[in-house]
């Protein structure tokens, strides 16, 4: 990939420049490309954990086949579950996820959600809680990743672009926030790519000049057009072998990975994958339309993490895979069913400063008595206790009360290395 030269950037913003607020001059502070980042991927609509990751021995299994008599993954056959030698195991088409796992760069967090007093199964409710990061509350200002990006160090104002959404929208979690690259593709993203772009560009600025939230919507955009206008993203060349699914949310994980590698000072990226609503049709036997969403989710992550840690950013970057919640232990119907909305759900942590290959968490269980309810699996860990021990521990952010409003008492979940040398595999 050619790599964008910061003189051609400054042309190509300068060509803008009425209206660009972007800030192009260092004053000390980070140096380029040593900054942690996060990538933050949701995996919206309520993906089912039980069956990503589920029982393979023990009284759970039984459980869960008692629960699960059709949509249950299989022990045997041709969807069985991809064992790792433990109790529970991974879906089979998460093949790449399990790679991570085997590997030791990814850690599987169990039992995460909203605090038990603040379960909710509606997805917007348990969606905007998360991303705003205050599970209490649904009317904070602003979301938690804003937050950090107010109270971390590793922000100085002079960032060309400190976040990259690759997506058409701000998620929440991101609420007001306005100096974000937001992208879901660069083909066609010009409003009018004839012969009097610029013109058009520099008039359609011009026109938005002021502080309010659309003026600097606007003025985001007209900086994404420079930016893009100055990258050549056309050709690009993953590097360690890492392939990329050919759909929506590999492109979008691809672009991630392209734009970081570029001299623009991201530290948070984030990107979604819907369709996990599985009421109907989730798939028997292992198989159907879940198989699908897990193979989909499961390779564009892995393509994502090789192709950023064989650049020799691994141990600066560090993802996070999450959904609003979970789903119910128990189909909802027979053959052809699927599951309803739940609460507890797995995270996967996934980042050479992770000490992977590991569980965290806790499976409570899958009997009724230790079903949360009788019905989901148990939320026994905050999710912003997962969330807080990146911030603090790996994003190098003290400031979790600025962050996480309200939630105290924060006990660090031990996921870290600080051992990079012996992780990276050196005795």
């Amino acid at each position: 990939m050619k790599k964008m030269k910061r003189r051609a950037f400054l042309q190509s913003a300068a060509a803008l420049g009425a209206f660009s607020t972007v800030n192009f001059a260092r004053a000390g502070g980070t140096s380029p490309g040593s900054q942690p980042i996060i990538i933050d991927l949701f995996m919206r609509g309520g993906m089912d954990g039980l069956n990503v990751i589920p029982p393979i021995s023990g009284p759970n299994r039984t459980f869960y086949e008692q629960l699960r008599p059709n949509i249950q993954v299989p022990l045997t056959g041709s969807n069985a579950v991809l064992d790792v030698g433990e109790a529970l195991g991974f879906h089979p088409a998460a093949s790449g996820l399990r790679d991570m796992y085997v590997d030791g760069d990814l850690a599987i967090i169990h039992g995460t959600g909203l605090p038990q007093e603040n379960v909710t199964r509606s997805h917007f409710d348990a969606m905007k809680l998360r991303e705003l990061g205050t599970p209490a509350s649904l009317s904070t200002t602003s979301g938690w990743l804003t937050r950090h990006l107010e109270s971390t160090p590793h922000i100085t104002g002079t960032e060309i672009i400190p976040v990259l959404v690759s997506n058409d929208s701000n998620p929440i979690s991101l609420q007001a926030y306005y100096n974000a690259l937001t992208v879901d593709q660069v083909g066609g993203y010009h409003p009018n790519s004839g012969s009097l772009a610029e013109k058009h560009a520099e008039a359609i600025g011009n026109m938005y000049q002021g502080n309010s939230a659309l003026d600097l919507s606007v003025t985001g955009a007209m900086d994404t057009l420079a930016i893009i206008d100055a990258l050549d993203l056309d050709d690009y060349n993953p590097a360690g072998g890492a392939v990329y699914p050919d759909s929506s949310f590999g492109d979008q994980l691809m672009l991630i990975a392209q734009l970081i590698k570029e001299d623009l000072d991201i530290n948070v990226a984030t990107a979604d994958l819907s369709g996990w609503d599985t009421h109907n049709g989730q798939g028997d036997g292992g198989g159907g339309n879940f198989y699908g969403r897990v193979q989909n989710m499961s390779d564009a992550v892995k393509a994502l993490w090789q192709d950023l840690n064989a650049s020799g950013l691994g141990n600066q970057v560090t993802i996070v895979v999450h959904s609003e919640f979970g789903r119910r232990a128990r189909q909802n119907g027979q053959s052809g069913s699927g599951t309803d909305h739940g609460s507890g759900n797995v995270m996967f942590v996934i980042g050479g400063k992770i000490n992977g290959g590991q569980s965290y968490g806790e499976f409570v269980g899958l009997s009724n008595e230790q079903l949360f309810g009788g019905e989901d699996i148990a939320p026994v860990v905050d999710f912003r206790q997962v969330y807080g021990t990146i911030v603090q521990e790996i994003l190098g952010n003290s400031n979790l009360n600025h962050v996480f409003p309200g939630y105290q008492n924060h006990v660090s979940m031990d996921f870290t290395s600080s051992d990079i040398i012996f992780k990276a595999g050196f005795e």
